[in-house]
């Protein structure tokens, strides 16, 4: 009897993470709808954005390079000197002026990871197809966010990484996105990482303003004021 009682609780267990994995899988069929449809970002071999990166209410512009499958390169000048950080693939490295920093700091493992995770490297949004790259996604249930109400999603990358995702429940717009944070300076604090401004480009849908804050307060805003699609990069262009 206790053996079937283990065997009862296991399927209805397993039948609720199945439904939680189902409706989040609708979910996110629909955000990729939004956001213009994996055919059409399958198109997309390159972005470059320019803009404006408000740190800590100091107000620097950037320019940020990103090519198929995770090249990513972000720079920030900064009185004759320039933050700047990028992945080429396999390594990171990065050049903090905002430290005082001059040479370039090389980034590998758990390091060039992080940068990863803050800056969403891939060009490819990880929600397309994303039962083909080894991610888990389950609805957590319906919270406010900003006045809207939206679905709450946790999403589980295929090396572990997990970040909570919101939803709106009108249009499938990604509202919000909540995760522990990588960076040194507030690293495990909860980052809280908004999503505003969605413009069409190219047939693809892209929010133009990520703000995000850490217990409530601003940490950094990036307002995207240009974007190119598919222009020409060289991949030495992500090299140290």
């Amino acid at each position: 009897m206790h053996f079937k009682k283990l065997v009862v609780v296991f399927l209805i267990f397993n039948l609720a993470f199945q439904v939680k994995a189902q409706r989040a899988y609708d979910i996110i069929t629909k955000y990729t709808s939004f956001i213009g449809g994996a055919d059409n970002w399958k198109k997309v071999q390159s972005i470059v954005s320019k803009g404006t990166y408000n740190y800590n209410g100091i107000e620097f512009p950037f320019t940020s390079y990103s090519k198929a499958p995770n090249l990513y390169k972000y720079i920030v000048p900064l009185k004759r000197k320039y933050f700047a950080q990028s992945f080429d693939g396999q390594t990171g490295w990065k050049i903090d002026a905002f430290k005082g920093q001059t040479n370039k700091t090389m980034l590998n493992g758990q390091d060039a990871l992080a940068m990863m995770n803050e800056a969403d490297v891939e060009l490819e949004s990880p929600f397309i197809n994303y039962l083909q790259k080894g991610h888990v996604a389950l609805l957590q249930g319906v919270d406010i966010v900003e006045g809207a109400a939206c679905f709450k999603v946790l999403f589980t990358r295929r090396n572990g990484d997990s970040a909570t995702y919101y939803f709106k429940q009108n249009n499938f717009e990604l509202v919000k996105k909540q995760a522990p944070s990588k960076n040194t300076e507030i690293e495990k604090n909860i980052l809280d990482t908004y999503y505003r401004d969605y413009r069409t480009v190219e047939g693809i849908t892209i929010p133009f303003i990520q703000e995000s804050k850490n217990n409530n307060q601003p940490v950094l805003t990036i307002t995207i004021k240009k974007i190119s699609i598919n222009r020409p990069i060289a991949d030495a262009e992500f090299k140290p």
